[in-house]
Parts: C-alpha cells; sequence; structure tokens
C-alpha cells in the first residue's frame, strides 16, 4: 500500500470529514502545530499621490498599449523591482478554461516582459489551483500551455499543491477570526515582490471574484475548501452517500471574513485586473455565468480594497443581477485590517483611454 503524508489531505478526505460533521481543522489552524511565523508582510503601498492611493484603469484594445499607459500613470514598476528585486506572479488559475475565467496567459507574459525591462533578474509564475469539487492543478497550467510557453521564455513557472501541507507554512497574526493561523504556499510566503493579477467575475460564494478573492489560490486547500463550504453548504454534483446527506452548516460571514483575512495573509505589492472581457451573472462552477466581451478595460492599483471597490461599479454596470452591497462585509473586514479603503473618494482614481 502507498504510504501518504499524514499532513496531507485530499479534496475527498475533506469533503467526507465536512459531511460527517467533524470538519475540524484543529490540526490546521488552532495553535495544535507549532513554529507557526509572522504573516507575508510586503512593502508599504508606492503606488500613492497627495497620500490617497492610486486607482488607474484604462480603457482600449491593444493589451500592451493599455497597460503601458496603465505604468506609466500609476508611476511605473521601479518602485517595485528597480533595484533588482525578483518578483512573483500570481494568477487565477483555478480551472481548465480560456480567459476571463482564467488569467490570460498572453498578458501573464507581457507583465513578466515588463517586470524585466523594469529591472527584476527573476520572475516567476506561481499559482496552486484546486476546488473541493474538481481536482485541475496540472489540467489546468497544461490547458494553458504555460510551463512549455514559460521555458521558453525564460520564466519559471511553479505549479503549486493545494492538497500537500509541507508545501506551506503556518502564520499567525492577532486579530485574524476566521482562522487564528493561516497556512500560506511557501513560495508566497517568501516572494520578494508579489504582482496580483486577477480576473473580474462572479462567484457563487463571494458574489465577486477580484483582487482580494485571488488570494485563495496562495492558501492550503484545507483552509481554502473549507471556507467554502461553511459559505454555500455542501455542493450538489457529490455521488452516492454524499448525495444524500445536506450540508451540516451555513456561515457566510465565516467565509466573508476569511477572504480578507487570507487577502491579509499574502499582500501583494500590486494588482492588475484584466477586465478586456469579464463573467456576469454566474460564477465559474455553475455553468451559468456569461462572458461579457467589450468591457475593454486594464485596472490597476497597489490598493486591493479600493480596486475591488472600483471593479465592483464596473461590474455593476455590466450584470444587473449584481450589486457592490454583496461584497460589503468583505470590504469592510480588509479595510478593518488595513488592506486599503472601500471608500473610492479616499483613493486617487485615474480614468484614461489608450
Amino acid at each position: 500500500m502507498e504510504k501518504r503524508d499524514n499532513k496531507e489531505l485530499s479534496r475527498r478526505d475533506f469533503i467526507k470529514l465536512a459531511v460527517g460533521g467533524t470538519v475540524a481543522l484543529s490540526t490546521l489552524g488552532s495553535g495544535c502545530l507549532r513554529g507557526a511565523q509572522g504573516p507575508r508582510s510586503g512593502i508599504p503601498n508606492p503606488f500613492m499621490q497627495g497620500g490617497k492611493p492610486l486607482v488607474v484603469s484604462v480603457q482600449g484594445k491593444d493589451p500592451e498599449r493599455m497597460l503601458r499607459a496603465a505604468l506609466e500613470a500609476i508611476g511605473s514598476l521601479q518602485p517595485l523591482v528597480g533595484g533588482g528585486t525578483e518578483a512573483l506572479i500570481k494568477p487565477n488559475f483555478i480551472f481548465r478554461q480560456p480567459y476571463p475565467i482564467t488569467t490570460d496567459p498572453e498578458m501573464i507574459f507581457l507583465v513578466a516582459r515588463l517586470l524585466r525591462e523594469a529591472g527584476t533578474p527573476r520572475v516567476e509564475v506561481f499559482d496552486a489551483p484546486g476546488t473541493y469539487l474538481i481536482g485541475t492543478e496540472r489540467e489546468t497550467f497544461d490547458f494553458n500551455n504555460i510551463v512549455r510557453r514559460g521555458r521558453e521564455q525564460g520564466i519559471a513557472v511553479t505549479m503549486g499543491d493545494a492538497g500537500r501541507r509541507r508545501e506551506y507554512v503556518k502564520t499567525r497574526k492577532a486579530g485574524w477570526r476566521a482562522y487564528p493561523e493561516i497556512i500560506v504556499h511557501k513560495k508566497v510566503h517568501q516572494a520578494p515582490i508579489i504582482v496580483n493579477m486577477p480576473c473580474l467575475k462572479r462567484h457563487h460564494s463571494s458574489f465577486l471574484t477580484c483582487a482580494l478573492k485571488n488570494q485563495f489560490g496562495a492558501i492550503y486547500g484545507a483552509q481554502r475548501w473549507d471556507s467554502h463550504i461553511r459559505g454555500e453548504g455542501i455542493q450538489k454534483g457529490m455521488k452516492g452517500a454524499d448525495a444524500r446527506t445536506k450540508a451540516p452548516f451555513r456561515d457566510e460571514t465565516h467565509f466573508m471574513t476569511a477572504l480578507a483575512e487570507f487577502a491579509d495573509a499574502v499582500r501583494p505589492e500590486l494588482s492588475i485586473v484584466d477586465a478586456r472581457a469579464i463573467l456576469i451573472k454566474g460564477g465559474p462552477t455553475r455553468g451559468k455565468g456569461e462572458i461579457r466581451e467589450g468591457v475593454n478595460r486594464i485596472i490597476l492599483s497597489g490598493d486591493m480594497v479600493a480596486l475591488d471597490a472600483y471593479c465592483s461599479r464596473l461590474m455593476e454596470e455590466y450584470d444587473d443581477t449584481y450589486t457592490t452591497e454583496m461584497i460589503v462585509p468583505y470590504l469592510r473586514v480588509a479595510e478593518r485590517l488595513g488592506l486599503g479603503t472601500m471608500n473610492l473618494k479616499k483613493a486617487k482614481v485615474i480614468e484614461i483611454k489608450a
């Protein structure tokens, strides 16, 4: 019989625990394991003007021209990597689906090239896909052909395993409520600079996926699966006894708090939202979403909260089933944690065409 690491937990094992009412993350985040480290602190937001965080939104049709215009408006990438700092790009590769369900590989490699132009000696692309419903790690990377393309362009590409505990490090911060300790992938925890590259899309639990929600891909699978299950209950599609068992709990407050605190454990320095196309009406797992082309926006900021607030307004323009009120709970938690401001009057918003 094949030996298994007793700190590893498969999605199937986790769902069985959840259905049986014994989710019990005591060994994953309640203080039973020793050696918790402090969370990744990152650097203070360098993209400020007059004491306000910058949010730059560029409208156009040429991605490179748009991105270069946005970076010029925000003050370039020099504050991040101009001194030769290495950078990690965190895309959204959760499913084996094309953009805008997942981050456009063309944009990833464009950002990598611009980071190199700005002076970084090394760029690495990292994500750890995986939901408790679908095993998609290697399938997602293979679908995007990103490993081969990265090798050809001299860009390191790392695929994390959401269920492999030894790839992660336990972190602790006073004030976290959903999980006193959050387990973060070592690649992310140790990264000097992180560039966050989410898509803009609807989500069945968080209502919106953008800069804050994209940090789930850096968190150990058992914690992210637990937070989803608490927030939405056990999903349809299970077989046998699983299908006959109702969810033992539903706690949207827990999920919204966890979402913001996961982002607090990562704290990327810059977030770039590729909203040339967006997913409206439904999340990526339900098959009810609609792709809306022609939005033609790229938005970036060092303030994840202000960025999500801005992109939420954009989603409202294209999706009549969505309102910003839906995400106010996690925006408030993120603001309380010092991740930024949800009041766009306290940000400097620059809207340009390129």
